[in-house]
């Protein structure tokens, strides 16, 4: 069973780790390293039960290549998850060194960075035991992803409106935010920056208080954020919030979403968007800014080459758009964007013209 999935989903490696001393539990999933070695996010998180870690791991790691090819990076797609052994349970330098130790044993094949549950100072004490880590301050490199991924969130929101026929503006758009961690806070920032209207939901209520004064914005409870009046709705939590239950009730529209696999059933709720009139901007496509800065600091890109494929985002989601036509809907589309690049990387592999990280 579980061979059958890795062999429909395509993934080339996935390691089951487990560590006596600290009772570390986790999965490394590598889908695809045709365009470079695979970077993507330790994601710690409290899973019900075994499977339903696997098939987060799946799942993220296949929209990782997807997220890496559309963004034209020489590197492939890939995730890890510790699991937590309870929802509290908090994050020590023990489990980070023995995380780092799993990674290490891939040799470069996997390049693990920050993700939902893990912080600078966690891939810090990871970076202790491998070199194969990016995303940390004073061991590691690169800091915290979450602004340069809001930026590129904004750029997909903008992408949007133009497929709306509104001008590429955020001057009077009202923006819906479900979410104000570090990502959603950045979102938050930028769009109020350029003159968004903006309206939030989180669960944490100092933090969205805290928002609220800072940047005297509306907020709404959370099981009222998918559904408030808005020119754009932006996720910024967890995945699958969008699905066949609740799209009929979204009064947004553009969808551009901050959170991986935003949507429950991928092109399937892609469709019943576009049939219900909202502008999809594929989640791996805008909010792919972090990946494109840790990848291009990876790699030894320039910060004017890092910046620039951020602000590609923006065309690069619209031309998705503009094809949504031939394909049905956003997500298909989106694929077929990524899957085309892979392809080209193929051909360029076996002439030995391909360039990998």
């Amino acid at each position: 069973m579980v061979f059958e999935k890795l062999q429909d989903m395509g993934h080339e490696n996935v390691v089951f780790c487990h560590d006596r001393e600290t009772g570390l539990r986790a999965i490394i999933a590598v889908h695809d390293t045709t365009l470079g070695s695979a970077l993507g996010g330790t994601r710690r998180w409290f899973y019900e039960n075994d499977q339903a870690a696997l098939t987060d791991v799946l799942r993220l790691s296949q929209a990782m290549t997807w997220k890496a090819a559309a963004a034209d990076l020489p590197m492939g797609g890939a995730k890890s998850v510790i699991m937590r052994s309870s929802r509290d349970e908090q994050p020590t330098e023990a489990l980070a060194r023995a995380m780092g130790r799993m990674v290490d044993r891939l040799n470069g094949l996997y390049i693990a960075a920050e993700d939902v549950g893990v912080n600078t100072q966690f891939i810090d004490w990871m970076a202790q035991e491998t070199s194969h880590v990016m995303g940390g301050e004073t061991v590691s490199r690169g800091g915290d992803p979450a602004p340069y991924t809001a930026r590129g969130v904004v750029n997909g929101i903008k992408a949007g409106l133009q497929a709306a026929g509104k001008p590429g503006s955020l001057e009077g758009v009202r923006i819906a935010i479900q979410g104000l961690g570090a990502l959603g806070y950045n979102v938050l920032k930028i769009a109020k920056a350029e003159g968004a209207d903006v309206v939030a939901a989180e669960m944490n209520t100092d933090r969205l208080q805290k928002a609220a004064g800072e940047f005297k914005i509306e907020t709404v409870r959370l099981d009222e954020i998918l559904t408030v009046e808005c020119d754009v709705l932006c996720p910024c939590a967890l995945g699958a919030v969008i699905n066949s239950d609740n799209i009929s009730s979204l009064r947004c529209k553009v969808l551009s979403s901050g959170a991986n696999n935003v949507l429950a059933n991928g092109a399937a709720d892609a469709k019943a968007l576009r049939e219900r009139g909202v502008i999809y901007c594929p989640d791996f496509v805008v909010n792919g800014g972090g990946l494109i800065r840790l990848a291009g600091l990876y790699v030894g890109w320039s910060e004017d080459k890092i910046n620039s494929q951020i602000r590609n985002i923006e065309p690069v989601t619209l031309a998705i758009l503009n094809d949504t036509d031939k394909h049905g809907d956003a997500h298909t589309a989106a694929i077929a964007y990524a899957e085309e690049r892979i392809r080209a990387g193929k051909g360029a592999k076996k002439s030995g013209n391909l360039q990998t990280a």
